[in-house]
């Protein structure tokens, strides 16, 4: 379960007289993201790899912290321009989403059908230098890694 609040808030910066709106260009915003708290260690993964992943990849800020009244759920919290928000919060959504799948109860009768597939298309998110999988993606990360599809 993950909740994110619709709003930026921004800080307001002073703009020096003349300079109008391009001198609030990448004025700081922040955002919160409300996830499980049984999921933020996996969020943050091993020795923080993908929460310093997603700070390196986008420049903005990230941390966990207790969420305000609900003792079940943590709050993430981005900072940063708002497109640097923006973009962390597309790979926070696409982590969480990677690990409530993983966290599922696994399924009878794994066969094939997943280990006949993996690595055998090249990671779309990759090529946009959004893929907050590493090595445990299973698509390839560039033609050396493409893998024939079958059994």
């Amino acid at each position: 379960m993950f909740q994110m609040h619709g709003r930026y808030g921004s800080r307001p910066e002073t703009n020096p007289a003349g300079l109008g709106v391009a001198a609030s260009f990448g004025s700081s915003a922040t955002a919160k993201i409300s996830v499980d708290a049984s999921l933020a260690g996996r969020i943050i993964g091993k020795g923080g790899v993908n929460s310093k992943q997603i700070c390196r990849m986008t420049g903005a800020k990230f941390s966990i912290r207790d969420h305000e009244s609900d003792p079940n759920l943590r709050n993430i919290e981005l900072e940063g321009t708002i497109d640097q928000i923006e973009q962390a919060s597309r790979m926070v959504r696409e982590l969480i989403q990677s690990v409530t799948t993983s966290a599922a109860p696994p399924m009878k009768n794994t066969s094939s059908s997943v280990t006949s597939n993996y690595k055998t298309k090249i990671c779309e998110n990759f090529t946009k230098s959004s893929c907050t999988f590493g090595e445990k993606c299973h698509f390839a990360h560039g033609a050396e890694e493409l893998r024939k599809s079958g059994p």
